[in-house]
């Protein structure tokens, strides 16, 4: 027999609580008493004086516990108190009391629950057997009736078991003051039996995933016992395993598992025979593998990146990668959304009658099976991410389809003869007058596609004078929610109050990021429509004003400056396509001209024709146009004959026609476009 040290007692430190007032006398404790349970992480002492003890340990995290309330020893002559400890503290034990230098302690007895696993067996498929030691320390030796067992790396290896034998007897010594616990006793030794296992068996789905929904394990057996693969009793780790599939190939058989909530960092498998033999026929372990966590990322093609299912139209799903020969395939959830995959994309759409929000479920498929199981999903995962079901609305392409034969926007306008005008947008286009009531946006819905979803406009329509200013009374914006429908709808233009208003119509979309697909470029650059009608078809202006010269000009003798005269013109010029008024035009009217004291030159009305220049300097195009003018006139003085030399009274007589220039004001703008 071989001498075994054992030192597994965690370093503990037992001291006063902060809190506690010191003791009258200072605590005792009987070495022999300190008694250590392994398993379940409990420390038992006996002694006197035993309130506020602290036991503390360094390792592997620091921590303490307190007694708090000691209780008295059958014999009433001392106290017992219990502490939690780690199940693997470190190997020192010390106490003392606060302002007191700490003492080692150090346990008389470990007491332990078990030495073997519960699904402990001896797998003798490579000639030797090997079980794990739940606390190898404490083990002192190891004796197998009809084999031969070794103690070793923290395991009992096996040899030299008979070929016919499906279980074998262990008898395991404890080291000295070690003992395991048997009903309510302590025992030094232990026996167990435990099953032979001869059937060579493996994990062929890799690494098992812990905490995952709905895990499956896929077992290869060699095809000379897995004939009656059904037929056994599965266990993994000691629970049940139903048995979910079976296929079978030349040299191996391989049996699908359903597992429960995987939680250990190993796994073992059993197969056993019904009742009454209960014989073992196989044993399988594997470590396990945290489950990986899935991530997706949808996206429509053309829009970009999305974070919501869509239901009007398929996104495309990409899933991250799983490790290596593995790979997550996303599945569908009834009610929610439909998954397709046509072998290269994977596509997602949600429910048309789905609300709310749901996570996206995958299945975890290794690629190293056979091809057989090349659809079995050894896990279900699902990704911690919700999304949102609903529409997705893609901006449909209203500049575009407005250029081309069946556009999706249209404004019309009568020509002014029974007829329709289609307005090119983005061009210029003119009107009758007569016409102002008949422009109409047409919205084609039963052009629009249903995978662009719902459609969110603001049609905007500003109409200005022919002096640029606004009509603020005439300005329309309307937000409209559209859907694809069978007839189109109409949206009138209304608003124009005088020929060569400027009346400008444009169509964009409305951005909500919570519903409209695309990336940062599509939203930022919406796509629109725009339209510009001049409401008035005239190329010429004849009107009458108020004109009121200043500083005029009497070229023909007798010469002289005409500082206040006033009176009326009618005036005749060219527009231009806008309704501007040209800068020349043909004036013909009646003045009083000299009407302040002029020397030499008696107050007169005039009937005078000519040229003028006018520049519009407020309310163009209005009945009180204010304008500034440069005017040449050959005027016709309705007054007495006088003489040009008013001092003699000779000489020969003033004509009564005159040339008159000279600028003036005049206030008005009342006749009529031809």
């Amino acid at each position: 027999m071989r001498a075994l040290v054992v030192v597994i007692a965690p370093l503990l430190v037992i001291s006063a609580p902060l809190r506690a007032q010191p003791a009258a006398a200072p605590p005792e404790i009987d070495p022999a008493s300190v008694v250590l349970f392994v398993d379940q992480g409990r420390l038992e002492l006996r002694g006197a004086h035993l309130a506020g003890v602290r036991v503390a340990w360094p390792a592997p995290a620091p921590g303490a516990d307190t007694c708090l309330d000691p209780k008295p020893t059958a014999d009433g002559k001392g106290e017992t108190c219990a502490f939690a400890v780690p199940r693997d503290a470190a190997a020192t034990l010390t106490w003392g009391l606060p302002g007191a230098a700490a003492q080692p302690l150090h346990p008389a007895r470990f007491v332990v629950d078990r030495l073997l696993p519960a699904a402990a067996v001896i797998d003798l498929t490579s000639g030797v057997g090997r079980i794990v030691l739940t606390h190898p320390e404490l083990v002192a030796s190891v004796d197998c009736a009809s084999a031969r067992c070794e103690l070793g790396d923290g395991a009992v290896f096996v040899r030299a078991v008979s070929g016919g034998a499906t279980t074998l007897a262990l008898r395991l010594r404890l080291a000295p003051h070690a003992f395991v616990t048997r009903a309510d006793a302590q025992e030094s030794t232990t026996t167990r039996t435990v099953s032979v296992v001869h059937c060579a068996a493996q994990v062929a789905s890799g690494p098992p995933l812990r905490h995952a929904d709905d895990t499956k394990i896929v077992v290869r057996l060699d095809a000379r016992c897995g004939g009656e693969a059904r037929d056994l009793r599965w266990t993994i780790d000691g629970d049940p395993a139903p048995v979910d599939r079976v296929e079978k190939t030349a040299d191996a058989t391989f049996v699908v598992l359903a597992a429960r909530d995987l939680e250990d960092g190993e796994v073992s498998i059993l197969a056993t025979r019904p009742e009454p033999d209960d014989s073992v026929v196989a044993v399988a372990r594997a470590m396990t593998r945290p489950a990986p966590q899935p991530r997706a990322t949808l996206e429509l093609p053309g829009a970009g990146h999305i974070a919501f299912l869509p239901t009007n139209r398929d996104a495309v799903l990409r899933a991250s990668p799983a490790g290596d020969h593995a790979r997550f395939v996303p599945l569908p959830i009834e009610g929610a959304y439909r998954v397709t995959s046509d072998g290269k994309t994977t596509r997602v759409r949600g429910e048309d009658s789905a609300g709310g929000s749901v996570a996206l479920r995958f299945g975890y498929r290794v690629d190293t099976l056979p091809p057989a199981f090349a659809g079995t999903d050894l896990a279900v995962l699902t990704e911690p991410l919700q999304r949102s079901i609903h529409e997705a609305s893609v901006p449909a392409p209203l500049a575009t389809s407005s250029l081309g034969a069946a556009p999706l926007l249209e404004l019309d306008c009568g020509d002014g003869r029974g007829g329709v005008t289609r307005v090119v947008p983005g061009v210029e286009t003119s009107i009758p007058f007569a016409a102002r009531a008949g422009c109409r946006l047409v919205i084609h819905r039963e052009r629009l596609r249903a995978e662009d979803g719902t459609q969110d406009l603001t049609i905007d329509v500003t109409i200005t004078k022919v002096d640029d200013s606004p009509r603020a009374d005439a300005h329309t914006s309307e937000r409209l929610l559209l859907r694809p429908g069978t007839e189109p709808r109409l949206f009138w233009i209304h608003g124009v109050r005088a020929p060569f208003d400027r009346v400008t119509v444009r169509v964009s979309h409305v951005v909500d990021e919570t519903r409209d697909v695309g990336d940062a470029e599509l939203r930022a650059n919406l796509p629109s429509a725009q339209w510009l009608l001049v409401v008035g078809q005239a190329h010429l202006r004849f009107y009458a004003t108020a004109a009121i010269p200043t500083g005029l000009f009497r070229i023909t003798a007798p010469s002289d400056v005409l500082t206040l005269n006033f009176g009326a013109l009618s005036r005749l010029t060219w527009l231009d396509r806008e309704g501007h008024e040209g800068l020349l035009g043909l004036e013909l009217g009646a003045m009083g001209i000299g009407l302040a004291a002029t020397p030499n030159f008696p107050r007169t009305l005039a009937i005078l024709g000519g040229l003028g220049v006018g520049i519009p300097i407020g309310n163009r195009g209005e009945t009180s146009q204010a304008s500034v003018n440069l005017h040449a006139w050959i005027a016709y003085e309705l007054r007495s004959d006088y003489y040009i030399n008013q001092t003699t009274m000779t000489g020969p007589l003033a004509s009564h026609w005159s040339f008159l220039f000279g600028p003036s004001i005049t206030i008005g703008n009342v006749g009529t476009n031809l």
